[in-house]
C-alpha cells in the first residue's frame, strides 16, 4: 500500500457550525475529501479562546468552555472518512491508502490507479500518450447505529452475502432504469473465473436499505476519536446498525445547552442580599437564624422572600448548593421580569422596560425589551439516526461522548444579539387551563408524549409540560414568522426561548424571541424595535390572524392528537412549524387551536375574534 498525503488543512467552517453542524463525530465534505471531525481529545487547546459562564458551568460540571480557533496554527483535526473510494470511470471501490489509488498533492482529491482506468489516452486522443487522471469521489453510503457508532460500509461482506476471504475487485454502478437506489448495484470480480457462475457476483444496494436483509452487527467503531478506535464496551444493540448515505441529515445531530448571560448577581433576589450588612449575613449559618433575622426586621431588602428562599440563596451563593436543570431558567426568568436589573448598557445583558400592547392588557403582563443579550451555547455530545436533542430537558440516554474520557471543559461559542420578552398574565391563564376541552386535549398530548417516550428504547416517562407550554410554544412560531417578514431578519436566525412552569409557587410563562450572530458582536436592532407600543400591536394582531386560517385546511386544523399519535395538534408547514434553527423542541408541541378560534375548533383559543380586528 501507498502512503496517502497527510493534510495540512483540508477544508474551512466557522466556529459557531462546530456547535451546531460539524462537531467531533460529523462527516464534512471538504474541497479534497470527506472527513470525519475529530474528538476533542486532538483539539489543539492552546491557541483558543476561553469562555465563562458559571451556571452553564456548574451544570454541564465543567471548568469552562473554549472556542476553537481558525488560524494561527489552530484548527480542528479530522479523520478522511469514508475510507473507502469510489472511482466515477471505471467503478471501482478502493480503501484509502491502497495501490488502487494514486495520492497526488494533500490538497488533491486521490486517483484512480485501477488497472485499465490510468492506461494512456487512445490514438487520436486529446493528450495522446498521456495517463488519464480520474479523481475519485468519497463512497455514497456508511453504516451507523443510534449510540453514535459509525464504520465503513461492508462491501466484500454485502456483495458476498457474509464473511469472505476473496480480496478481488470490488465496482459500483448504476444500471439507471428507475433513478432508485435499486439501480445502485456493486459487484466482484470473483465470479469471473467460476465456469458455474457465468456473470459476477453482485448486489443491488436496495437490500441495504431493508431491515430485515440487511443482517449485520455494529462493531462499536468511533472513527471521530481515532480511525482504529472502538468503543470498549461494544455496542449495546448491535442489530440496530443502518445504512445511510454518507451526507444524510440523520447522520449527526447536536445536543446542545445553553444559558443567557445574566451574571451571577442580576437576580432580584442576589440583589437584595447584596443589599444587606454582609457582616451580619455571614453570621447566618442555619435556616432557623435566617428566620429569627427576618423576623426581627435586621434585613428590610428581604422582607418580600421566605426564609428558605433566602437560606437557599445564601447557600448557592457560598457554593454549598448545587443548581438543578430548572435553575438554568429560573434565574433568567427573574431578571427578565425585572428590567431595572440590566440598565448599563456596557454589560452583556441591556433591558428595557417595554408597553403592554394596547387591545392585550387581560391577556399580557409585561413586555421587556432585550436591546442586548449574549447566549453561550456549549456542545455536550451528538446522537445518530433519531434527533432526541430537544425531547425533554434532560440529556438523552445514548448520547454519544465527544472524546474518549471526560474533559473539564467542552466547546461552546458566544452569541450576541437582541430579543423581546413577553409573559402572560398568570390569572388568565390558569383560567384557560381550567376549561375542560383544553384539559381534554393536553391529555390526549400527554397520553401520546408518555407512550412514544416508551417506544423510545425504552426510556422511562418524564412529565408532558403542560397545556400552557403547548400555548406558548404556538404563539412564539406565530410571532416567529410575523416578525421575520418586518425585522430584517430571516426566520432562521431568529430563536426561540421558552420559560414555562405549572408550580403554584414559582410559575413561569413567558417567551423569549431573539437573534444572534455567532461570529460577529452586535445587532441590526430590527428586532428590537418591533417591541415598541406603537409596533408590537399590531404586530400580535397580525400574528393570530394568520393562526386562523391555514392553507391546508381543513386537514390541518381537524388533526386531532387522539387519532394520529403525534405532538402536535394544527400544525404544518403552512402555519406553524418553523426551522430547526429556530425550535427548541424539533417542532413537536404546537396546535394553534390552542391560540385562536379556528375553523375546527372553537372552544381551546386562549385569545378571543376580538383580537383579531
Amino acid at each position: 500500500m501507498t502512503s496517502p498525503p497527510v493534510f495540512r488543512k483540508a477544508g474551512e467552517v466557522r466556529p459557531s457550525q462546530l456547535i451546531t453542524t460539524f462537531g467531533p463525530g460529523a462527516i464534512v465534505d471538504t474541497r479534497a475529501l470527506s472527513v470525519i471531525v475529530g474528538g476533542l481529545d486532538t483539539w489543539n487547546t492552546e491557541r483558543t479562546h476561553i469562555i465563562r459562564e458559571p451556571r452553564l458551568e456548574r451544570i454541564l460540571k465543567v471548568s469552562h468552555f473554549l472556542t476553537p480557533s481558525s488560524g494561527g496554527g489552530g484548527g480542528v483535526p479530522a479523520y478522511v472518512f469514508p475510507r473507502y473510494q469510489h472511482c466515477p470511470e471505471c467503478g471501482t471501490l478502493s480503501l484509502y491508502g491502497s495501490d488502487d489509488l494514486k495520492h497526488t498533492r494533500a490538497d488533491r482529491e486521490p486517483e484512480c490507479n485501477a488497472p485499465g482506468c490510468n492506461q494512456p489516452r487512445e490514438e487520436g486522443a486529446p493528450g495522446k500518450g498521456k495517463p488519464r487522471r480520474v479523481r475519485t469521489v468519497p463512497a455514497p453510503i456508511v453504516v451507523a447505529c443510534a449510540h453514535g457508532h459509525l464504520d465503513d460500509f461492508p462491501w466484500r461482506e454485502y456483495v458476498h452475502r457474509g464473511d469472505t476471504e476473496c480480496t478481488r475487485r470490488l465496482r459500483l454502478f448504476t444500471r439507471a432504469r428507475t433513478g432508485s437506489i435499486a439501480d445502485l448495484v456493486v459487484e466482484c470480480d470473483c465470479g469471473r473465473d467460476d465456469p458455474k457462475k457465468p456473470s459476477k457476483v453482485f448486489r443491488s444496494l436496495s437490500d441495504a436499505f431493508n431491515q430485515e436483509k440487511f443482517t449485520e452487527e455494529c462493531k462499536g467503531r468511533r472513527p471521530w476519536m481515532g480511525m482504529s478506535e472502538y468503543d470498549a464496551h461494544g455496542c449495546q444493540q448491535p442489530q440496530s446498525l443502518r445504512a445511510m448515505q454518507r451526507v444524510a441529515t440523520n447522520g449527526w445531530f447536536s445536543v446542545v445547552r445553553s444559558a443567557l448571560s445574566i451574571g451571577e448577581q442580576a437576580t432580584p433576589l442576589r440583589r437584595a442580599v447584596q443589599e444587606c450588612n454582609q457582616g451580619q449575613i455571614e453570621k447566618l449559618t442555619t435556616p432557623e437564624g435566617v428566620k429569627v433575622m427576618l423576623d426581627m426586621g435586621m434585613f428590610p431588602s428581604l422582607s418580600g422572600y421566605t426564609p428558605q428562599e433566602v437560606w437557599d440563596e445564601l447557600q448557592r451563593m457560598r457554593g454549598l448548593k448545587e443548581l438543578s436543570d430548572t435553575d438554568l431558567r429560573r434565574p433568567e426568568w427573574e431578571v427578565l421580569r425585572d428590567p431595572d436589573s440590566a440598565q448599563d448598557d456596557q454589560k452583556d445583558l441591556f433591558l428595557e422596560g417595554g408597553e403592554v400592547p394596547t387591545g392585550f392588557e387581560t391577556e399580557v403582563t409585561r413586555v421587556v425589551l432585550a436591546r442586548k443579550l449574549l447566549e453561550v451555547r456549549a456542545l455536550v455530545g451528538f446522537t445518530r439516526i433519531d434527533a432526541v436533542a430537544g425531547f425533554d430537558d434532560e440529556l438523552p440516554d445514548q448520547l454519544a461522548p465527544l472524546s474518549r474520557t471526560p474533559l473539564d471543559w467542552l466547546p461552546a461559542v458566544e452569541v450576541r444579539g437582541e430579543g423581546i420578552f413577553i409573559e402572560l398574565n398568570e390569572t388568565k391563564l390558569r383560567e384557560w387551563e381550567g376549561q375542560k376541552a383544553v384539559r381534554q386535549r393536553a391529555l390526549q398530548l400527554a397520553v401520546n408524549f408518555s407512550t412514544l417516550q416508551r417506544q423510545f428504547r425504552g426510556r422511562q416517562p418524564v412529565p408532558f409540560p403542560g397545556a400552557r407550554y403547548v400555548l406558548l410554544h404556538s404563539l412564539s412560531h406565530a410571532l416567529i414568522r410575523q416578525l421575520s417578514l418586518d425585522c430584517g431578519y430571516s426566520a432562521s436566525a431568529i430563536r426561540e426561548r421558552i420559560y414555562s412552569s405549572t408550580d403554584p409557587e414559582q410559575p413561569m410563562s413567558g417567551i423569549l424571541l431573539y437573534t444572534a450572530s455567532a461570529d460577529t458582536d452586535g445587532s441590526l436592532g430590527g428586532l428590537v424595535d418591533l417591541g415598541s407600543d406603537k409596533r408590537l400591536p399590531e404586530l400580535l394582531r397580525g400574528a393570530l390572524r394568520s393562526m386562523e386560517r391555514c392553507s391546508s385546511d381543513p386537514l390541518c386544523a381537524d388533526h386531532e392528537p387522539a387519532e394520529h399519535g403525534g405532538l402536535k395538534g394544527a400544525a404544518c408547514h403552512a402555519c406553524v412549524l418553523a426551522s430547526e434553527t429556530s425550535c427548541e423542541t424539533f417542532n413537536r408541541f404546537l396546535d394553534r387551536n390552542f391560540l385562536v378560534p379556528t375553523m375546527a375548533r372553537s372552544d381551546l383559543a386562549f385569545f378571543g375574534r376580538e383580537h383579531l380586528r
